[in-house]
């Protein structure tokens, strides 16, 4: 009954286009608000960390193979995985706090509780 009030009392002002935008958007509001927060705590503990953390361990044995001479060379990979590799690991994974934080709090707060907020794959 309480739903049905509430909608009732609402319906005549989003009906109406010029004002319904700050109803509509006080109405939305929490809902945006506990999606962007579950986004952004979810990728930045998550999604976040595991995505640039891989490619950072990517990137940096890819880097140090690179300086031992040959990029693609079996025993140049070998030995820069714990140089460059578990150097990327560590760098990519704080990196990867903040940047997924922000990126679920932004998702999250477009699109509450889609898969984008959760994830930090870009979009296609």
């Amino acid at each position: 009954m309480s739903a049905a009030l509430m909608v009732s009392a609402v319906a005549p002002a989003i009906a109406l286009d010029y004002e319904a935008k700050p109803v509509n958007w006080v109405l939305q509001a929490p809902f945006r608000t506990v999606g962007a927060v579950s986004g952004g705590v979810f990728s930045g503990v998550v999604s976040g960390p595991i995505h640039h953390s891989y490619h950072g361990f990517l990137k940096g044995e890819n880097h140090v193979a690179g300086k031992f001479g040959d990029e693609k060379g079996w025993g140049q990979r070998v030995a820069a995985v714990p140089i460059g590799g578990a150097t990327g690991l560590v760098v990519g994974g704080a990196y990867g706090v903040h940047k997924g934080f922000w990126h679920g709090w932004k998702k999250g707060w477009e699109h509450p509780f889609s898969r984008w907020s959760f994830i930090t794959m870009e979009e296609k």
